[in-house]
Parts: C-alpha cells; sequence; structure tokens
C-alpha cells in the first residue's frame, strides 16, 4: 500500500509540474505577449511568485517520492549499461538533475539580477523539454 501511495504522490506531482511548465511556456508567454508592458509586467510578477511557492512543494514531493521508488534499484545504477531498465533509470535520474541544474541556474541569475522575461521563457522551454524527456524514460523503463 505505501509504495502505491507513494507512486502515486509521484505522479501526481508529475503532472503538477509538467502541467506549470505547460502552461507557462505554451499559454502564459504567447498570451501575455499580447498585454501591454503596464499588465503584462506585474501580473508576471504576481503569477511568479505564486509558482514558485507552489513549485517548491511540487519539487519537494516529486523528487522525494522518486528517490523513494529509485532506491531498491540503486544496485543497478552501477553498470547503467547493463540492461535497458538500469540505461533508462540512469537517463531518467541525470534528467532529474539536470532540471534540478536549471533552477539552481535561476537562483544564480537571480541573485545578480540577470532574469528578463526571455531568459524565463528560454528557461522554461528547455526546462519542459527535458521534463517530457524525462516522462518518456519513465513510460519506457517497465516497457523495453
Amino acid at each position: 500500500m505505501t509504495y502505491l501511495l507513494v507512486k502515486i504522490l509521484h505522479l501526481f506531482a508529475a503532472m503538477a509540474f509538467i502541467g506549470t511548465l505547460f502552461f507557462q511556456v505554451l499559454i502564459l508567454t504567447p498570451a501575455g505577449r499580447r498585454l501591454d508592458a503596464g499588465v503584462r509586467t506585474p501580473m508576471s510578477q504576481a503569477l511568479g511568485q505564486q509558482a514558485r511557492r507552489v513549485i517548491h512543494v511540487v519539487a519537494f514531493v516529486l523528487y522525494g517520492a522518486g528517490l523513494t521508488l529509485a532506491w531498491p534499484y540503486r544496485s543497478l545504477l552501477a553498470d547503467p549499461l547493463s540492461s535497458h531498465f538500469a540505461t533508462l533509470l540512469s537517463l531518467k535520474i541525470l534528467l532529474a538533475l539536470l532540471i534540478i541544474g536549471h533552477y539552481a541556474a535561476l537562483i544564480f541569475l537571480r541573485r545578480a539580477q540577470r532574469v528578463t522575461e526571455r531568459t524565463m521563457h528560454l528557461l522554461n522551454i528547455s526546462l519542459l523539454v527535458h521534463a517530457v524527456l524525462l516522462v518518456i524514460c519513465a513510460k519506457t523503463m517497465f516497457v523495453l
């Protein structure tokens, strides 16, 4: 029962994470371009603050559940090319670490006050691509 609960939490957190990125990249940014800067800037700031509040909890659940689900398979990581499953698990972990790297870069850029709308848009596109690739790995792990 605990395994099922962790798997469901992981699934819901992944949906929330990718859904947020999908919304930002494919809906919010294109719609925001049609607004005047006087409207777009405060809206973008307010949505960004709310997204950061929510995404921290989502990321904690997502990565915590992911680590819990991967733990029984840790011995496979010693030889990541030993099977399709081990290779995909290793790739999935690498993609998850790259996503964390994106957020580390964002923290650095924010502190240096070098975040622009374009920077955020490009970062969100990259995050979405990495997250989609991670999901593809996850879905093929138990098939191949």
